[in-house]
């Protein structure tokens, strides 16, 4: 049992409702405050329109029995008046069932009305029309001015009774115009919360497929032990395991690729070797003389043979590139000029070609792969010198700008078309050469510089270098600087 409650325990914590049920809630919580807004909203119209009715039901009662009142006042007196003339005994019983009614009439407005105000009102009416019948009937005074204060109060009621319910009714309209402009309001005020809420929805969705983006860079660039953690709706969380399947199968695809290279490379360097040896000693005719022509296709075969070598070592250094770690090691790149210098040595001789490097970097070492370092600036120079004529310079600009590391490489040579700028990084791509440029490479130098670059999250950029030849421009980030206090 407690193994049950410990199990429906861990569901509960790692339930995730998915998009639509996120949507839902989020539209819920966001239309909550408002929908409570609109029923108290709606309940306090529907209270003042009772309460409208009520007054506009009371005060027609009121005023259709005080009018009733009013004529049964006016036909009394008239009734009254011709009786004095007349001394009509029929009339004169007609005309104390008038009192009586009209006495009974003021009662009964009490009733229709229970405000201590209108009750008063009615008092007064009945103590003046009380007064009055006793004169009249019951003293029998034949004097018309007795009806005057009862008319004259008639009068005061009926300015007062049309006063009250103008009042009442302006006093409703402004509770319903208030009732409404706080409604407004609230509307107002609700309005942004509303939008704070579906819009902290929209920005934890972001926020979550961010997270997915930069798995996806990561991804793109090689690393492969990143652990994806994806968290939010149950479509995430699914999708960041699809992801971490997808990372493995990669891996290990790109595990295989590289112990292929590696192993091709390796192998063909073998059979290489030994029929560089075998080249040189028929060259150098150690087994026996040969001819010309036989010199001529031996500098073939040997040229040809160098190509495979370079071609061969720049497999290797593309694949040292894709298999290579975030080491980050130091650079001193005055002793790295050196070695670059030593390297092109020969080929620098042969050509009367020559580097101009131009250095302003710190004299202290820098927090920087130096293999890489080292890889970029050596195959971008070799691309400078091959696509140079003899006797022409390739100038490499070493700064230090803003904490980043700038590397220019300027040729003189045949430039780069515009048509070919977006592939000459692309593996194994083999440019549109001058006619003057007869070495072919293995196609895989720029491509080297691209993920080198890439692999030290620098930037890489190429452009003319007026009037003719290429500028490739390198920036690349330091995180800190070694040797600096």
């Amino acid at each position: 049992m407690p193994a049950t409650i410990a199990k429906k325990y861990q569901a509960m914590l790692n339930w995730r409702p998915n998009l639509i049920g996120q949507f839902a809630m989020s539209m819920l919580l966001s239309l909550l405050p408002l929908s409570i807004v609109v029923i108290v909203f709606l309940n306090a119209l529907n209270k003042q329109l009772a309460v409208t009715q009520s007054i506009v039901s009371s005060n027609y009662q009121v005023t259709k029995s005080f009018n009733t009142l009013k004529q049964e006042l006016n036909s009394l007196e008239r009734a009254t008046r011709q009786n004095w003339v007349l001394k009509s005994e029929s009339l004169d019983k007609l005309i104390v069932d008038k009192w009586q009614s009209s006495l009974q009439s003021i009662d009964e407005l009490k009733f229709v009305n229970t405000n201590k105000e209108y009750i008063h009102q009615w008092q007064r009416l009945y103590t003046t029309l009380q007064t009055a019948h006793v004169k009249l009937v019951e003293q029998k005074q034949q004097q018309a001015e007795l009806f005057v204060p009862v008319s004259d109060l008639i009068a005061e009621l009926t300015l007062w009774l049309r006063d009250k319910n103008e009042a009442q009714i302006t006093n409703n309209q402004n509770e319903l115009t208030s009732l409404q402009a706080s409604f407004i309001n609230w509307l107002v005020a609700l309005i942004p919360l509303t939008l704070i809420v579906g819009g902290g929805f929209l920005w934890r969705i972001s926020g979550r497929l961010k997270g997915l983006t930069t798995v996806i860079d990561k991804l793109g660039q090689g690393h492969w032990q990143q652990k994806i953690s994806v968290k939010g709706s149950a479509e995430l969380v699914e999708l960041g395991e699809k992801l971490q399947w997808v990372q493995e199968q990669l891996h290990m695809l790109e595990q295989q690729k590289d112990t292929f290279l590696r192993h091709v490379t390796h192998e063909l360097k073998t059979p290489l070797a030994s029929m560089v040896e075998g080249t040189d000693l028929l060259t150098d005719e150690i087994v026996g003389p040969i001819t010309a022509e036989q010199k001529a296709v031996l500098e073939l075969i040997s040229q040809s043979m160098v190509r495979l070598r370079t071609m061969i070592d720049s497999l290797l250094s593309y694949n040292a590139i894709r298999t290579s770690k975030d080491s980050l090691s130091e650079v001193e790149f005055s002793l790295l000029i050196n070695k670059i210098n030593s390297h092109f040595e020969h080929r620098l001789t042969a050509r009367q070609q020559a580097l101009q490097w131009q250095n302003t970097l710190p004299n202290k070492p820098l927090a920087l792969p130096s293999e890489l370092i080292e890889m970029i600036l050596i195959q971008l120079i070799s691309n400078g010198l091959k696509f140079s004529e003899d006797k022409q310079s390739v100038t490499i600009n070493l700064a230090l700008e803003q904490s980043q590391l700038c590397i220019v490489v300027i040729d003189k040579g045949c430039g780069i078309k515009e048509q070919e700028k977006t592939q000459i990084f692309s593996a194994f791509y083999q440019g549109k050469h001058s006619k003057n440029v007869t070495l072919q490479g293995s196609g895989l130098g720029l491509t080297i510089v691209k993920e080198s670059v890439e692999q030290l999250r620098g930037t890489l950029s190429v452009e003319h270098n007026e009037p003719h030849g290429c500028r490739f421009s390198i920036k690349i980030p330091i995180t800190k600087n070694l040797g600096v206090n």
